[in-house]
């Protein structure tokens, strides 16, 4: 990867965890050109669970969970929330971050 792609690497507006099995979550601050002009807009993602591959010891992501992964999930989900909710979208109003769910 050149320099200038590495310094393009978009990071998340927040990061919450990674706790056990590498459970955690990022906010994304995303843009997108509407009729009415640029909109910002946060978006979640859940990091996968990771476990190691006994037959080559390579690090993988599942595709699922196991129950006593779920406090983790339900931490990070609730805190997740709380930010969201509690954190004005940089460049806007106060206000507009009730109306997380309706980007567009």
């Amino acid at each position: 990867m050149s320099k200038s792609k590495a310094a393009e690497a978009r990071q998340p507006e927040k990061k919450i965890g990674p706790f056990a099995n590498g459970i955690g979550i990022a906010i994304w601050l995303n843009e997108v050109e509407t009729d009415d002009g640029p909109k910002r807009f946060r978006s979640i993602t859940l990091n996968p669970r990771r476990y190691q591959d006994r037959t080559t010891g390579e690090w993988k992501d599942s595709v699922s969970y196991q129950p006593s992964d779920l406090p983790a999930i339900l931490f990070c989900l609730n805190k997740a929330q709380e930010y969201c909710y509690e954190t004005p979208i940089p460049g806007t109003s106060p206000e507009s971050a009730t109306n997380e769910g309706q980007p567009f």
